[in-house]
């Protein structure tokens, strides 16, 4: 993925960008997801909600969601629709008290036409064929629910994996983050995460691998276990998700890893 230029500057491709934004996330000619930008990750495992400004109306919400963001963008006048999401902010809170935030454009990631990558407001310009290459190597990676307890809608990874840790002797919970979240008996390292944060699950684990892996105890999977209300085969994934894992895949196959992905359907709790 590179930065592109000249003779498409970013007025151009924000103009079409703009004249495409419906509520969809998965429109056909733009896929959206929503993210945490880097310079808020560390605070936001505290927030229990957020205020959107996206033109002169602010709000609160429970949570980031694309389908809220592109409906404040909506209603500002054809082309100034992704203007009003660079000058937009969404501001995060602990309580009452405001812990940081960033541009609303910063919250959001963009493919157009599966040539062009909206990121941190950036334009970058993506290869087809990678793309294409990058879903045939994610594909086979997915496989079958592997008896994990049930979860709840809206119960976070952390706390998914704390109880998971609990209820089950054979999953031993650990603390998280680059060491991922749960060792099987199998000694299978799993990362719990939900569709919009599998990017940077994935990135991290593919990082911390280089480092923990190479020449040292290793497991014999990274599982990425993805807790989703709703189907998600390979092809629905964000294509920047599918890159990134795609690379992820081949470098822990390089260090004798295996990678598995597991959609983890909601249920009762046992």
């Amino acid at each position: 993925m590179s930065r592109c230029r000249p003779p498409l500057p970013r007025a151009e491709l924000d103009a079409r960008l703009d004249a495409r934004i419906d509520t969809r996330a998965d429109g056909a000619a733009v896929t959206w997801q929503a993210v945490v930008p880097p310079a808020c990750r560390a605070a936001h495992t505290r927030a229990d909600r957020y205020r959107v400004k996206v033109g002169s109306v602010s709000g609160y919400r429970d949570a980031v969601d694309v389908g809220y963001l592109l409906q404040r963008a909506l209603l500002q006048p054809a082309g100034a629709r992704v203007a009003a999401l660079r000058s937009g902010t969404v501001r995060m809170y602990a309580g009452r008290t405001d812990i940081g935030g960033a541009r609303a454009l910063a919250w959001l990631q963009a493919v157009m036409d599966d040539r062009w990558a909206l990121v941190d407001g950036d334009w970058h310009e993506l290869d087809p064929e990678r793309l294409a290459a990058a879903l045939a190597t994610v594909r086979p990676l997915f496989g079958a629910d592997p008896e994990l307890p049930d979860w709840r809608p809206g119960e976070s990874p952390r706390v998914y994996a704390a109880n998971a840790g609990n209820l089950r002797p054979d999953l031993l919970a650990l603390p998280g983050g680059d060491l991922g979240d749960l060792l099987t008996a199998r000694g299978d390292l799993v990362y719990v995460t939900t569709p919009a944060a599998l990017g940077p699950v994935v990135t991290t684990a593919a990082t911390a691998a280089r480092r923990r892996f190479a020449g040292g105890a290793r497991p014999s999977r990274v599982v990425f276990v993805v807790l989703s209300v709703t189907p998600l085969p390979p092809e629905r994934l964000f294509p920047l998700v599918r890159l990134s894992l795609a690379d992820a895949a081949r470098t822990l196959g390089d260090l004798g890893v295996g990678v598995e992905v597991v959609v983890h359907p909601s249920g009762s709790r046992f």
